[in-house]
């Protein structure tokens, strides 16, 4: 990858980032002060107040804040590294796993608990940095999918004649 394509790469990352931080940052507060005690039916769900003290799914509930914050710390910093070398592309879902990691850490630091308010009734209640993470990896699996499925340059696939060469075949000289 060029250096060029790797700072755009890098640039779209972190703007994918600040957006998802901040969009996350705005619906947990709206949810802190506007959801206490009142659930919103959504008919497919609620909005519905909760406090994580634990990592996905509650898991790890009684460990210590900074045993929590300092894992998913190492993790995200795993994963800006993997964006900055270029391994962890395409850009935009590996900035929503930024992001939504990052928004969690922020919201975790201020009092050992990250805000939940979206209720399916069938899943755990999770956020929109949940969202996030779980969509840009379930994107990143795909491209990567995608790049080791799809077709291998030179086989199996014939190179593109050009408009003056149709009509010809490849074994009639053109080139």
């Amino acid at each position: 990858m060029s250096a060029r394509l790797r700072s755009r790469s890098i640039v779209t990352a972190g703007v994918t980032a600040v957006v998802a931080v901040l969009v996350d940052v705005v619906t947990k507060r709206l949810a802190d002060t506007r959801l206490s005690g009142s659930p919103v039916d959504l008919g497919i769900g609620r909005l519905q107040l909760s406090y994580n003290t634990g990592v996905a799914f509650s898991l790890g509930d009684g460990l210590a804040t900074w045993a929590v914050l300092g894992l998913a710390g190492m993790v995200t910093g795993g994963v800006l590294v993997a964006i900055v070398a270029g391994w962890l592309r395409p850009p935009v879902p590996a900035g929503l796993v930024l992001g939504g990691a990052v928004a969690n850490i922020v919201d975790r630091a201020g009092d050992g608990a990250v805000t939940d308010f979206l209720w399916l009734g069938w899943f755990p209640t999770f956020n929109l940095a949940d969202t996030a993470i779980t969509l840009g990896v379930l994107a990143l699996l795909w491209a990567s999918w995608r790049t080791d499925h799809g077709p291998s340059r030179g086989q199996g696939t014939a190179p593109e004649q050009a408009p003056a060469d149709l009509g010809r075949s490849a074994s009639d000289g053109a080139s």
